[in-house]
């Protein structure tokens, strides 16, 4: 049994104009139905907005939790490309979900300026590059210790004899006013200690000019005694 031979359908005259592919870089045909197509919503954006309207609410910690599911896997291993090592990549991506929880309550998707994903990435951008500069800062600091500090010294430095015999000297003067009467204290703080003329003390406290002498010689062999004895303790020649 013979088929009748039937001419092929000619396509119709715009079906060539939605066929034709859109070049890299380049536009669909905007009078053809493949626009309408391409700028429909979706199901993954219906979705995204949907969860984004739940996250408005700050209690609803179901929607929170799928969040949470869907983004922190994308960011731990986004930063971790960037060169973070695990511990680092873990604090920034909790520092940027403490971010997004102040933020997304109030967040409005305005798909005329941009997308979400846009915006995560700028404030996933942002943490690293706050992370960058405090860790910048950190080595700095750590470098300029380095320098500072020569672990090789066989002794110590100039600042450290400079401040324990600064605070043995005055461990030494409490000491020893507290074993000392207020009067000999007296002659011996206001004439060596604050360079008082001897003549000028003596009228103030009452006492002869040679007294306000001989209270401070004594007073100041006791404070080098002092001294002496703990700068012994600590092995100083």
């Amino acid at each position: 049994m013979s088929v009748p031979y039937r001419r092929a359908a000619q396509p119709h005259p715009h079906a060539r104009r939605l066929d034709r592919r859109v070049p890299p870089g380049g536009h669909p045909h905007r009078r053809g139905s493949l626009t309408g197509m391409a700028e429909k919503p979706s199901e993954a954006d219906k979705t995204r907005s949907s969860l984004l309207r739940r996250l408005r609410d700050p209690q609803d910690h179901a929607g929170w939790g799928e969040f949470v599911a869907l983004y922190q896997p994308l960011l731990i291993r986004y930063v971790r490309k960037k060169g973070l090592n695990e511990h680092d990549a873990g604090d920034v991506v909790q520092g940027i979900f403490i971010t997004l929880l102040r933020k997304l309550p109030t967040f409005e998707l305005d798909r005329g300026k941009g997308r979400f994903r846009t915006w995560l990435w700028q404030v996933t951008h942002n943490a690293v590059v706050d992370w960058a500069r405090a860790n910048r800062r950190i080595r700095a600091a750590e470098d300029q210790l380095r320098n500072d500090w020569q672990e090789s010294a066989d002794k110590p430095d100039s600042d450290w004899d400079t401040e324990l015999h600064k605070r043995v000297m005055e461990y030494a003067l409490q000491k020893v006013r507290a074993q000392t009467q207020p009067n000999t204290w007296a002659c011996f703080e206001q004439h060596l200690l604050k360079g008082r003329p001897g003549a000028e003390v003596a009228t103030e406290l009452g006492v002869p000019t040679n007294t306000v002498y001989v209270y401070s010689a004594r007073v100041l062999a006791r404070v080098r005694e002092q001294c002496e004895l703990y700068t012994e303790d600590l092995g100083h020649e």
